[in-house]
């Protein structure tokens, strides 16, 4: 009985286990110059789709928070200084770029937060040392709104830094503080879903372990 018992706390144990790998979030990743291009996009806004996610990237120029349309340039250039030079920037500014306070890059993550996306990170590229950015958010489409981030300079070139409190607003938006920089990337995480497939070796093994149990009972009855 004991050996029995021992056998079903072990199923037990593997099926959490399986669970817990199966319940893994999964990242989704869009690259904001997914094809390496060096030219205008063609308007101010552009719709990212990823593992069937959608997130649109609008650019404004900045009038003390609130954003006129400026159109997009995808930006692919060699590095300069160390720092990537790839990504979403917009047409007719300096090197293609962000500069500080005068424009923004805003991305609306609607679709993606309905869908139960969380840990929103941004990828930021193009930042020599003395140059940084900072992340807003807001509810409200073209309007900068509230800095929810401290400020980030080189040493997170091209690198994901977190949203934080993601979910509190609809739109983020990345803007230089010093000199200028290039969005890059936006990453989000799938909810964690377990996968039933996964189960099906476990369940099964504990009706066997259950059924030899009731076998063994009835053996020793006979």
């Amino acid at each position: 009985m004991h050996n029995r018992s021992r056998q079903i706390a072990g199923a037990f144990c593997a099926l959490l286990f399986v669970t817990v790998i199966a319940s893994a979030q999964a990242a989704v990743v869009w690259d904001l110059n997914p094809n390496q291009q060096n030219a205008p996009v063609g308007g101010s806004s552009h719709t990212y789709t990823s593992s069937g996610f959608s997130i649109t990237a609008y650019g404004f120029d900045n009038h003390f928070g609130i954003g006129t349309a400026h159109d997009l340039f995808y930006k692919d250039q060699s590095p300069i200084g160390g720092a990537v030079e790839m990504g979403l920037g917009l047409v007719n500014t300096l090197d293609n770029e962000l500069q500080a306070g005068l424009h923004f890059i805003q991305f609306d993550f609607t679709a993606a937060l309905a869908a139960g996306m969380m840990n929103g990170q941004l990828s930021v590229g193009s930042i020599q040392p003395g140059e940084s950015f900072a992340i807003f958010g807001s509810n409200t489409l073209g309007v900068l709104g509230t800095q929810v981030s401290t400020l980030f300079g080189s040493s997170v070139d091209n690198q994901f830094v977190g949203i934080r409190n993601f979910g509190q607003f609809n739109y983020y938006s990345v803007m230089a503080i010093t000199n200028d920089v290039l969005p890059v990337a936006v990453r989000a995480d799938l909810p964690a879903v377990p996968e039933t497939n996964a189960l099906i070796p476990i369940t099964a093994l504990l009706v066997v372990l259950g059924a030899t149990g009731v076998w063994q009972k009835r053996r020793r009855l006979a």
